[in-house]
């Protein structure tokens, strides 16, 4: 069967570029992380500026949670931010991973996120396929649809990744993936969607 190209009416194809262009030309934003964080810019001095916020503050644990009580795990955070940084992704909940007492991976590193387009997820995915291709990655990672709470009518993704296509991968070699998907997300994800913006 021939895979044909979905047509699009002109309101469809705009409502798209919009999306699109919501990353490539991100609206003028204060503190990454949220107003709340208040820490001094090393490079301004200001408590409000976005020009020092980057994957390597010290403080996305604490700032960028919802509930301080309960900080984001440490080698997790830098991706979670980044994944908000790009505008279009509300990460939820995070896990950096975790081994069981016999030192076995238990829980893999993992990110859920809110996302209100499918072209986002389109980026998203082509990215982490481009990475494996190019074999940056230990196994594939993977976008999926999942949901927090019956009664939460929010749908998320979990950014995670398919260690089925790896059975003996260690906790290590997925954080090391953390890093490398931190590392190159967001120029990977803004070069993706300006040459979906230039498309047709």
């Amino acid at each position: 069967m021939k895979i044909e190209r979905r047509k699009k009416n002109r309101r469809e194809k705009l409502e798209v570029h919009a999306e699109l262009a919501r990353i490539v030309n991100p609206p003028a934003r204060t503190r990454v992380c949220n107003e709340a964080c208040d820490a001094v810019c090393p490079t301004c001095g200001s408590t409000g500026c976005a020009c020092s916020c980057s994957s390597a503050c010290p403080h996305i644990s604490t700032v960028l949670t919802s509930d301080p009580a309960f900080p984001i795990e440490e080698l997790i955070a830098p991706l979670a931010f980044e994944l908000k940084r790009l505008g279009v992704f509300e990460p939820c909940w995070s896990c950096e991973g975790h081994k069981d007492r016999n030192g076995d991976l238990w829980k893999v590193p993992r990110v859920w996120f809110y996302c209100d387009s499918v072209v986002y997820i389109r980026i998203l995915y082509s990215v982490l396929k481009d990475m494996d291709i190019e074999e940056r990655l230990e196994v594939p990672w993977q976008v999926r649809v999942t949901f927090s709470d019956d009664d939460n009518l929010g749908t998320a993704f979990s950014l995670r990744p398919d260690s089925a296509e790896k059975p003996n991968v260690t906790l290590e070699q997925l954080q090391r993936d953390v890093r490398a998907i931190t590392e190159d997300l967001y120029d990977r994800v803004m070069e993706k969607a300006g040459i979906l913006l230039n498309a047709d």
